[in-house]
């Protein structure tokens, strides 16, 4: 199994590594998380202007909000969807498609999956605000951090974000892992929530500079 490249850098750290930190397996699993956060970010980067503009030619604020955060997070399912592709076609060179059966292959890409679209929900609610440069870093972190936490804490690991993407962590390939009917459902829910405390960010941030503009005429 872990001849595959596509199982090791995707299907996430067997738990035999519980209580302690196992960095070639982790390195693996944080490097297309590193590869998603920065295309997200310099997605948004290249965006910022243009999309702040576009701000006037939206009947209100929440209709441009919509747009703006479907927009990204479609972006990161795409990018998320795209790293999949390079590296099962990686497996597929090397002749190793045979290691992945279909199901395994759909098991590992749809908890994947949904652990980015997770991520690029976080990335567009934490943009709007200041601390924006430092949203991939914070985010690696979290992914880091709670790994780490889940490692040595074994009570808490279900409840620990960076476990949630794991196919080797979860209760589809061990008895004891996380419950991914449950996490699947969490982690679609975080960008339902992200969305809706955007909107009221942004609806407020914009109630605030008409006054503003309204004081100077």
């Amino acid at each position: 199994m872990s001849e595959s490249v596509f199982i090791r850098l995707f299907a996430g750290v067997p738990s035999d590594y519980f209580e302690a930190i196992p960095l070639i397996p982790f390195g693996q699993w944080l490097l297309p998380i590193v590869f998603f956060l920065l295309t997200v970010g310099f997605y948004a980067e290249r965006n910022r202007k243009v999309e702040i503009f576009s701000l006037y030619r939206y009947g209100t604020v929440s209709d441009w909000w919509t747009r703006h955060f479907v927009k990204r997070v479609v972006f990161g399912i795409k990018t998320a969807v795209l790293l999949l592709l390079i590296v099962l076609i990686c497996d597929i060179v090397m002749g190793k498609l045979s290691l992945l059966s279909a199901g395994l292959l759909a098991k590992i890409s749809v908890l994947w999956l949904f652990h980015s679209i997770s991520m690029a929900a976080f990335f567009v609610l934490l943009d709007l605000f200041p601390i924006r440069r430092f949203v991939p870093g914070m985010l690696f972190l979290l992914e880091g951090v709670t790994f780490m936490i889940g490692c040595r804490i074994c009570a808490v690991s279900h409840a620990m974000y960076g476990m949630w993407g794991m196919y080797l962590r979860s209760s589809l390939y061990e008895t004891g892992g996380f419950p991914v009917g449950v996490i699947i459902v969490t982690e679609a829910v975080l960008p339902a929530v992200g969305f809706v405390i955007g909107r009221e960010w942004t609806q407020r941030k914009w109630g605030m500079m008409q006054k503003l503009w309204r004081m100077r005429l």
